[in-house]
């Protein structure tokens, strides 16, 4: 089974996007099998972010680009945009560094386990 992230980042190298500010998201399906990982596509997203607050429909069209996630990997995240995801099933993690060694500690830690990640891939 495979389990997908939503990857904050405008270089595909680096987690380096705010939750609220990113206007995109690099889909990655890594699978606990084979330890390997694929990237799947870049999703468009709206900013949930305007200034210093949120529009709850900005929210809710994010959440349905990362409908199919388990997990999303962003630079920074405030607790309430946090605590929105995680009602959602997906599980949030602050991670400002580079990606491929971010998903290789998944890997070998196995975080779907250890964090229990609710939701299942639709693919």
């Amino acid at each position: 089974m495979a389990y997908r992230l939503a990857i904050a980042s405008t270089d595909g190298i680096v987690v380096n996007q705010h939750f609220g500010h990113a206007e995109q998201f690099h889909i990655v399906d890594i699978d606990p099998d084979t330890n390997d990982f694929t990237f799947v596509e870049t999703r468009e997203s709206e900013r949930v972010c305007q200034g210093h607050y949120h529009h709850d429909s900005s929210f809710d069209k994010a959440a349905e680009v990362l409908s199919d996630v388990h997990a999303v990997l962003v630079a920074k995240i405030g607790q309430g945009a946090s605590q929105q995801l995680e009602s959602r099933g997906l599980t949030v993690y602050e991670a400002p560094f580079p990606i491929e060694p971010l998903i290789a500690k998944i890997l070998k830690d196995r975080l779907w386990e250890v964090d229990e990640w609710r939701s299942l891939t639709k693919n």
